[in-house]
């Protein structure tokens, strides 16, 4: 029988176990909820937590934040922070729905290891059985899943979300079913993930595969895509409204869900209710390289030592719209899910290895593991100060932490600022022109490749959209010259001898595209 819909080790007792732990845990829209047997201890811990939360949020200037934390296989507390609609004033709840973006690899990482496990699949199979995209057999299924596909394959770590969504085709080859069907039926009916949407689009996907979605289901999706957050980017010092991510889903990323929703799958995944014991302790063991060094990934997890506990983690970004944390210290018992609708919670820190550089998650290591450690509580930052302040208080911390030395915190801190620093220095002033100069600039513009660009004005704005895409406001540096808030883009109009406009030309990071005008 073809799929996993039958064979996958439920593992009987312990899904029973989890269902009733899921069926607990179903959060109603409201700002947050705890476990009522939370200990005095962790009750007041999480009330600093939420105090560091909100003022990280506010200076990252993340508009809504969703959070659980899970404690021993049990969901601790859930909460949001902020807003998921900015205009209008819809507050972030735990039920709030996000775009997880790479946080997807964690599902399609327990599925591959399953069919591992299964016998039906071999990590040294080569990628090219699946994919065009390799000429040979050099990289095998284990290179793309570790991030090691890149160069000689097996020589180091280089993260390539792109290359991860080629796993799809071995999922679906394996099973006979989309990775959408294999989403739906091996965790989100089972682990009664009602508050997730396999992708954006499944309602319009819906109409060509009826097959694979009922009434009742499409029903519920329907109503759980009510509560999507709008998406959001800090360009300069302004929070801007910007579009939702592509609607597909793969190996890679598109799977919407909740804070609660993940929490879920972290306690199915401490169950074993997918994967033995050694099965998910293979996948969390850092990958080795062909000279014998171990990286910091393992099989689709990133992998840490950090002050002497292994974390395991992953991190999703979707540039200028979604992000999410998501970090485990299994011989602590706790992990931690963090979802936002700006790139904020992620783009300051993932490049640089999000645990020895992410304020979010220093504060709550540092609240809840590390004070067990030594003995006392280990203060709070002011994280809402002049940087002159904070680095003075950040001292007086460290000779008062006992052998506790702040440096994710001071790390983080620092990346954070730049990333900061870094949104102002590239945001553009926008000045007023006159709109009766915007007439020569209307019309279609035409790419090399066959794209199609239409420049368009309404209200006195000027506006470009690609195709079917939702369209882009365009501000004015000059008579000329044009930029995006929504995304990093720039753009010139180019006139003839004769004072025709002809052309535009499109600036995105090194690269340069010219588009002529056809109508």
């Amino acid at each position: 029988m073809k799929g996993l819909k039958l064979q996958f080790p439920l593992r009987l007792l312990s899904l029973l176990m989890l269902l009733v732990v899921a069926g607990q845990s179903t959060v109603p829209a409201q700002s947050g909820r705890t476990d009522r047997a939370a200990s005095p201890i962790d009750l007041k811990r999480l009330r600093r937590l939420e105090a560091q939360f909100e003022q990280l949020r506010s200076l990252l200037r993340i508009p809504g934040m969703s959070a659980a934390i899970v404690k021993d296989q049990k969901l601790l507390w859930t909460k949001g922070f902020g807003h998921a609609d900015v205009e209008k004033r819809i507050p972030a709840t735990p039920n709030t729905l996000y775009y997880i973006a790479s946080l997807t690899k964690t599902f399609a990482t327990t599925v591959l290891m399953q069919l591992v496990e299964l016998g039906k699949l071999d990590l040294d199979e080569p990628m090219s059985r699946y994919s065009n995209e390799f000429k040979d057999d050099s990289v095998k299924v284990k290179h793309v899943l570790s991030h090691t596909s890149g160069g000689k394959p097996g020589d180091s770590f280089r993260y390539d979300g792109a290359r991860f969504a080629l796993l799809t085709a071995v999922i679906e080859k394996k099973t006979g079913k989309s990775f959408r069907q294999v989403m739906t039926e091996m965790f989100l009916e089972p682990l009664n993930m009602s508050g997730s949407v396999p992708s954006g689009d499944v309602l319009t996907t819906a109409s060509a595969n009826p097959e694979l979605f009922g009434k009742d289901k499409l029903d519920r999706y329907q109503k759980t895509l009510a509560r999507y957050a709008q998406p959001y980017r800090l360009y300069g010092d302004e929070i801007v409204h910007t579009t939702y991510p592509w609607g597909g889903i793969s190996t890679a990323a598109g799977l919407l869900s909740t804070a609660p929703d993940l929490a879920r799958l972290d306690i199915a995944i401490d169950q074993h209710v997918y994967l033995k014991k050694e099965t998910q302790d293979q996948s969390w063991t850092p990958f080795v390289s062909n000279s014998g060094r171990p990286l910091v990934h393992g099989l689709g997890w990133f992998v840490q030592n950090y002050h002497g506990l292994k974390c395991i983690w992953h991190f999703g970004n979707d540039p200028d719209e979604f992000s999410g944390t998501y970090i485990k210290v299994p011989e602590k018992g706790l992990s931690l899910i963090l979802l936002a609708n700006s790139d904020a919670l992620s783009a300051p820190f993932y490049r640089t290895g999000i645990l020895t550089s992410s304020v979010i998650v220093a504060s709550f290591l540092r609240i809840f593991i590390f004070e067990d450690q030594v003995g006392h509580i280990l203060e709070d930052p002011n994280w809402i100060t002049s940087r002159e302040v904070f680095e003075k208080e950040l001292l007086r911390l460290k000779k008062l932490g006992g052998g506790y030395s702040y440096d994710g915190e001071q790390a983080g801190y620092v990346a954070m600022m730049k990333w900061l620093d870094d949104r102002r220095k590239h945001a553009f002033t926008a000045i007023k022109v006159n709109p009766q100069t915007f007439g020569a600039y209307l019309g279609q513009y035409q790419l090399t490749d066959g794209r199609v660009l239409t420049v368009s004005m309404e209200g006195g704005r000027l506006f470009l959209r690609q195709q079917a895409e939702n369209r882009v406001e365009l501000f004015a540096e000059s008579s000329v010259r044009f930029f995006s808030k929504m995304v990093d883009l720039e753009l010139r109009f180019v006139r003839d001898s004769d004072g025709k406009v002809t052309q535009m030309e499109i600036y995105q990071g090194s690269q340069t595209l010219v588009a002529k005008k056809v109508k």
